[in-house]
């Protein structure tokens, strides 16, 4: 184009066919898809996984077409029952972009952020598909396994050492803070030596393998051997333990960093901590197993040193 063209494309009045003009093409093409990234606490995700499974449905999807339904049904915000708990999970959902600008729309309209609507928007659907599907949500509140152990590995015993000796005092000790702090909903059941739950065996593997626990940190990507299956099933079949084998679980100094920003995170944590202190310095003793079988005395019912226990808890009452 020459420059006289340009001029007299610039000196034109316009006014008159203005509004005729067809519209300008985007500068920058919008990509099809967005993405919307939000926190969200570590039970509503368990929760979600939990429904996603009895649907037969990626968790993501369902979280998409909870949010497009409400905002078909111009769902009006609620109060969230997990606003006050860590939000520890990151959630990421793929929406198209008429989607999110309808999103962002409405939470304009509510004044208030959109990853906070679209969090409310998928606690109330789920709540919902839990009654439909009769699921039982988590008890409020309750922490996973994984945060009470690094909690106990954090406080200490009445000697004042963190380190727990051997995973049957390791199970022990976890069935007891969870019994005091939820005993209606405990996750473990009577086993070879007294309660039991292999999810604490899984919980201190991934510690181990993100390095929060003493020990080898490094992940392989090669296959298990046969061997390695076997010592894994074993384990979390809860074999008896002697002093020469019993394995020392006890936090590194990132497991002691993480364990402060978990008791920082949140007022709740601060103060389950201080309980996890006092219940360990209270239980963490050399008679932890017997207490644990006298309290409890269901747990111990399938035990195979249940006789054994019963005998040294004899011994000491004739002292």
């Amino acid at each position: 184009m020459t420059q006289d063209r340009k001029d007299s494309l610039l000196n034109r009045d316009w006014s008159s066919v203005w509004d005729s003009l067809p519209e300008a093409p985007e500068i920058v093409s919008r990509p099809k898809v967005a993405q919307i990234t939000m926190r969200i606490p570590t039970r509503l995700l368990a929760r979600m996984k939990g429904v996603s499974a009895a649907k037969s449905l990626p968790y993501h999807a369902l979280a998409r077409s909870w949010i497009i339904e409400a905002l078909r049904s111009s769902a009006p915000p609620i109060n969230s029952v997990s606003a006050d708990e860590p939000q520890a999970e990151q959630l990421n959902i793929k929406l198209d972009n008429d989607t999110l600008d309808q999103l962002k729309e409405r939470a304009d309209e509510l004044r208030r952020p959109y990853h906070r609507l679209a969090r409310e928007w998928i606690e109330a659907a789920l709540t919902r598909e839990e009654e439909s599907l009769g699921i039982d949500p988590a008890p409020a509140g309750r922490p996973k396994l994984k945060d009470l152990m690094v909690l106990l590995l954090h406080a200490s015993d009445q000697r004042g050492e963190d380190a727990v000796r051997g995973m049957t005092r390791l199970q022990k000790l976890l069935f007891v803070i969870e019994q005091k702090l939820a005993a209606d909903h405990s996750r473990f059941y009577a086993y070879n030596y007294g309660p039991f739950n292999e999810e604490v065996n899984d919980a201190a593997q991934a510690l181990k393998l993100q390095g929060l626990l003493q020990g080898p940190e490094a992940v392989t990507a090669s296959r298990p051997t046969f061997a390695e299956m076997m010592a894994s099933a074993m384990a979390r079949s809860g074999p008896r333990e002697d002093s020469t084998t019993a394995e020392d679980f006890a936090l590194s100094d990132r497991g002691h960093e993480a364990a402060e920003r978990l008791r920082r995170s949140n007022r709740a944590y601060e103060e389950l901590f201080a309980y996890v202190r006092e219940l360990r310095q209270e239980w963490d003793t050399p008679d932890l197993v017997d207490r644990v079988y006298e309290t409890w005395p269901t747990m111990a019912e399938k035990s195979l040193i249940k006789d054994e226990v019963e005998s040294r808890r004899a011994r000491r009452r004739k002292q």
